[in-house]
């Protein structure tokens, strides 16, 4: 019982220290796209492994949103490239989430998030296909920071969860992350487009979970 009080303490002044230490001048550049490609220029790879690590904390966080993130990296690099960058650093976020949650479980989990948060999380597990679930999380616009923690319900080893996590985030960040690139562009065209058929599929997807928890229950 100690031992997860402290570990609870830790990731939390952990993640806070973060925050002030680094998270904050990163937000400031991220609501300009200039100065954040200012940044990156100046300081190289330190400057990309700063932007990394915040995107890590901003996903094991769970409460910092990644769409700036992910709109001002489009903006500054491109989509593809912004794209991999971030999906690179939200894996390892959500896998450094994953193994703490299979390590010390539910109870553990109990301390950093309310009942609700979990049950929003856990009615999605009654699909039945816990690789369809964790595919899903990570493709659609559902809580999928929160949802790491509670991974182990997948059962998946280390390298599957981490494969599967890559490739199926990739889509969702890349929206945002060629978003951000049109934007710079001001090509609104292609944007609107874009964003019309993700939203088409997420309905058409959304309407096909209820359907299939109806039917299992």
């Amino acid at each position: 019982m100690k031992k997860k009080a402290a570990m609870v303490l830790a990731i939390i002044i952990f993640i806070v220290s973060v925050y002030f230490l680094i998270g904050r001048p990163i937000l400031k550049l991220v609501d300009s796209p200039e100065k954040l490609k200012l940044y990156l220029d100046e300081k190289g790879p330190l400057g990309y492994l700063v932007f990394i690590l915040f995107v890590v904390i901003q996903t094991m966080s769970t409460c910092i949103p990644g769409t700036p993130f992910y709109l001002a990296s489009g903006y500054v690099l491109g989509g593809v490239r912004a794209a991999l960058l971030c999906d690179f650093a939200a894996t390892t976020g959500n896998t450094i989430a994953f193994l703490i949650g299979r390590k010390y479980g539910r109870s553990f989990l109990e301390k950093l998030f309310s009942e609700a948060s979990i049950r929003k999380v856990e009615k999605y597990t009654e699909i039945g296909n816990p690789k369809l679930v964790h595919v899903l999380f990570m493709l659609l616009p559902l809580p999928k920071d929160t949802y790491a923690w509670f991974g182990y319900y997948s059962k998946e080893n280390l390298l599957m969860w981490i494969i599967i996590t890559y490739l199926a985030r990739f889509p969702h960040i890349f929206v945002y992350a060629f978003g951000g690139n049109q934007l710079g562009s001001q090509n609104y065209l292609v944007l609107v487009i874009a964003a019309t058929f993700a939203v088409i599929l997420y309905i058409f997807i959304m309407i096909w979970l209820r359907k299939k928890k109806h039917k299992n229950k």
